[in-house]
């Protein structure tokens, strides 16, 4: 199960990461709790990461892929982080 630089970037805007987890550095710590919570809500284990965990200004999610989620689990995560994107602008 990959998706590549492009299928994420083209999902959400997001580059793809090394590991499995994928770092979505958003900034503020409302924009990242709020899409972070927003993702809860539907479903998915995101956590927001704020500071002092991170430097100030770099507030973002911790998503994880393990082996217990699917192509088709990860793409509907891809689009629900895109849409909570869109829905609560920088």
């Amino acid at each position: 199960m990959t998706f590549t630089n492009r299928q994420i970037l083209e999902r959400c805007g997001v580059a793809a990461s090394q590991s499995h987890v994928l770092p979505v550095i958003l900034g503020s710590n409302e924009r990242a709790m709020t899409i972070a919570a927003a993702l809860q809500q539907r479903s998915f284990d995101i956590r927001g990461i704020r500071p002092p965990t991170v430097p100030q200004g770099t507030a973002r999610l911790r998503i994880a892929i393990t082996l217990n989620t699917d192509k088709d689990g990860v793409a509907a995560m891809l689009d629900a982080l895109a849409e909570e994107m869109r829905r609560c602008p920088a």
